[in-house]
């Protein structure tokens, strides 16, 4: 057949086994996070890779079960257990397998190289043409990437894998079996604390908005506008059945469109489901970002130990009641790190996965998702406004729509069911909208 293999080689984020020596700096949950958002990171330019030139990717795992491993990252890619053994027998191993298949070339890489990219896969493959091994060394002595085109199994046996001699061994092993080998560009792996700075040099850069519509053709527009088209950006209109324009002004934006049943929380997992980004932004169909949300959000995720945040809000048009709610919502932010939906919640993509997403519930899918993630960490509250619509508040002020909301979120802290609050919810603001139009 002579074609060629991609290999990725990763564990499943189960905290506390994977990433261990970064468990001091950054915990059991946060080292799981990074390596869950290290191995996204690689398989978004794998996938680009493999779109574009046709290299059957392979995903190697170990740690968890192909079950899980097609929750974490999708059921249409395909997935063969590591099998038993230390590092160099289960690399030997993976190329044996491909080989016995026919192929020509195999690359076999990490996940703990962010400074890798699609281009030296490309750059090993086209080596491979004319040399027998392609390999990358990194800074601590190791490599992030290993291609053959042909079995070698003295490259893998008896190496003391984790040590600065990986590599020197490696190549005396190949000299010794006579191999051209073609050397690539020294990169640094993230396996220390003293190497997140290689981490943050290239995360946190690729935004993914996700907007949940229903019937938004007026207040869409404006919101997708200061969004705008920013580079390493991403806009996901999830729209849950609209009837007016609301999916075709999303199209005429450049936004993807993901359907999804009209539910909030629903809707917005759906869009997570198709974003390509670092970072997830949550944003409301009729809130207005400020001009530099996307610099703001990045500088504020910069530091590995914030988990997410939100903006402070203003409503339009607004009120004296509005500008007062604005300014106790801005102080219940800084004070209890507890924001709502209409705040534009942001969080890294890897910790939203880990945490099994929002809540399929019809109401306060916002305030279970944020006490969820509280438990991560301190919450950021940027303190640039979101201008959100304020027409659930009635024409005059919303100090009903405020007492509505309060009755609502004290029923919920104390255990009434989301379904019996959305009904008392809902009525409440037809009854309210009934009695303004009489």
């Amino acid at each position: 057949m002579g074609f060629r293999r991609f290999i990725i080689f990763s564990r499943y984020p189960f905290p506390g086994r994977v990433k261990t020596r970064l468990i001091p700096a950054l915990g059991d949950d946060g080292a799981a996070s990074l390596h869950d958002a290290m191995t996204l990171h690689t398989l978004r330019w794998a996938d680009s890779l493999c779109n574009q030139d046709s290299e059957v990717l392979e995903i190697r795992y170990d740690g968890g079960t192909s079950s899980q491993m097609q929750h974490w990252l999708g059921r249409e890619r395909q997935y063969v257990e590591q099998g038993d053994g230390d590092l160099g027998q289960r690399m030997e191993r993976a190329f044996q397998k491909n080989f016995q298949k026919k192929c020509r070339h195999v690359v076999l890489v990490g996940t703990d190289c962010p400074q890798m990219t699609a281009f030296h896969v490309k750059e090993a493959f086209f080596a491979l043409k004319i040399h027998d091994m392609v390999i990358g060394p990194s800074e601590d002595g190791g490599y992030y990437l290993i291609g053959l085109s042909q079995i070698v199994p003295e490259l893998f046996a008896s190496i003391e894998w984790g040590t600065e001699k990986v590599f020197e061994k490696t190549m005396e092993r190949a000299k010794q079996r006579n191999l051209s080998v073609r050397v690539l560009g020294r990169l640094s792996d993230v396996d220390t604390p003293d190497d997140l700075p290689v981490w943050d040099k290239v995360s946190n850069k690729f935004i993914s908005v996700v907007i949940p519509t229903l019937n938004e053709e007026v207040n869409l527009p404006k919101t997708l506008q200061s969004v705008g088209r920013m580079p390493y950006c991403e806009v996901i209109v999830a729209d849950g059945g609209s009837q007016d324009r609301t999916v075709s002004i999303a199209e005429e934006w450049g936004a993807k469109i993901v359907l999804s049943e009209p539910c909030r929380g629903g809707q917005m997992n759906a869009g997570a489901h198709k974003a390509s980004g670092d970072i997830l932004l949550f944003l409301h169909a009729d809130t207005v970002l400020p001009e530099n949300y996307a610099e703001l959000i990045r500088h504020t995720l910069s530091n590995p130990n914030v988990p997410g945040g939100s903006f402070a809000v203003r409503f339009s048009p607004t009120t004296r009641h509005l500008n007062f709610k604005s300014r106790t919502i801005s102080w219940r932010t800084t004070i209890l790190r507890k924001p709502y939906g209409d705040q534009a919640i942001f969080v890294r993509a890897s910790l939203f996965q880990l945490m099994g997403e929002y809540a399929d519930i019809p109401l306060m899918e916002d305030v279970e998702f944020v006490n969820r993630l509280r438990q991560k960490g301190k919450l950021a509250f940027i303190r640039e406004s979101v201008v959100t619509n304020s027409r659930r508040f009635g024409s005059q002020g919303g100090i009903m729509a405020t007492l509505r909301n309060k009755l609502t979120k004290m029923g919920y802290a104390l255990g009434v069911s989301p379904e019996r609050l959305a009904r008392f919810y809902y009525k409440s603001r037809i009854e309210q909208d009934r009695d303004k139009n009489v």
